[in-house]
């Protein structure tokens, strides 16, 4: 290691992303015999939402990987750079919430089934919010878009009640279109991906990272570092700061969820991930190095 520790946090986790990427770009399809290849097998769920839903949840996967490892390369160069702060806490509550739709959505502990209605929850999420998105637009062509955003919610519940699943449609108070119950919150799926049986720590991480990213006046205020004390009019100098170690403690977590998501896509998809073995343990003993205190889980 070297004698700096935010380039170590920042090229061990960039090592990693790029070599998942790498994963990816190798595994364009299901590997023969993986829960992704037997689950859409025949594709019994087929219906007027698609031919092939079951299938379907494998790029949904890949586009969540996709999204953690963007952030995480994003994450990796502010660290680097070291010119931002409140950056850095965005970003990585970025390639946590989609690590956890991941982890979510390949969840080993699931049936085609359920992980066909998780899915198709997603996607109905992203419709509902275009509907949204239509409805408040005044452009030429919004009054088309909000139509067919409308019509292919319709399909999914035609095919949701033909399939036995309970439809239920998207609301005037912001709930949106679900099959049988919602997605989980974001607080949720995070408290999931993080460490399943310590729920706790995956919600304090999203508070602490939402808090931030939202700009919560308490969110912004706790990275401030007096550099003088009070003057005599009571004022404070003080300045927008983070230590390595800190930022190792408040930010591991997205090293740890795109670890969780990579073991989760590896059993879903059957794909060869020995090459990613090397970066993810290098990434997770760094951190947990420069942090000092030890996430359960972690190489310490």
């Amino acid at each position: 290691m070297s004698s700096d520790p935010f380039a170590d946090l920042a090229n061990t986790a960039e090592a990693f992303a790029r070599e998942f990427r790498e994963v990816l770009s190798r595994n364009q399809r299901p590997a023969p015999g993986s829960p992704a290849d037997k689950e859409a097998d025949g594709e019994p769920y087929a219906g007027d939402w698609g031919d092939y839903p079951s299938r379907d949840i494998f790029p949904a996967t890949y586009l969540a990987v996709t999204s953690c490892t963007d952030h995480l390369l994003g994450l990796s160069d502010v660290v680097r750079a070291r010119n931002a702060v409140f950056a850095s806490y965005t970003l990585t509550r970025g390639a946590v919430e989609a690590a956890a739709i991941g982890c979510y959505l390949t969840d080993p502990g699931i049936d085609g089934r359920e992980r066909l209605r998780r899915t198709t929850n997603y996607r109905l999420l992203g419709m509902c919010e275009q509907v949204r998105l239509f409805q408040d637009l005044r452009t030429s062509d919004a009054a088309d878009k909000l139509d067919q955003a409308k019509r292919r919610i319709a399909d999914f519940a035609r095919s949701a009640r033909k399939h036995g699943f309970t439809f239920r449609d998207m609301d005037s108070r912001g709930h949106s279109a679900c099959l049988d119950k919602p997605q989980p919150s974001a607080m949720e799926l995070i408290s999931r991906a993080v460490d399943k049986d310590v729920p706790e720590l995956g919600r304090t991480y999203q508070r602490l990272l939402s808090a931030t990213a939202h700009s919560v006046i308490h969110g912004l205020a706790r990275m401030l570092a007096p550099v003088e004390p009070d003057d005599a009019d009571g004022w404070v100098l003080a300045a927008v700061n983070r230590d390595p170690r800190s930022l190792a403690t408040e930010l591991i977590v997205a090293p740890l969820t795109a670890f969780n998501l990579a073991k989760g896509v590896e059993w879903f998809c059957g794909c060869d991930m020995t090459s990613l073995h090397s970066s993810a343990n290098v990434m997770l003993s760094t951190w947990s190095r420069v942090d000092q205190m030890g996430i359960p889980g972690l190489p310490s």
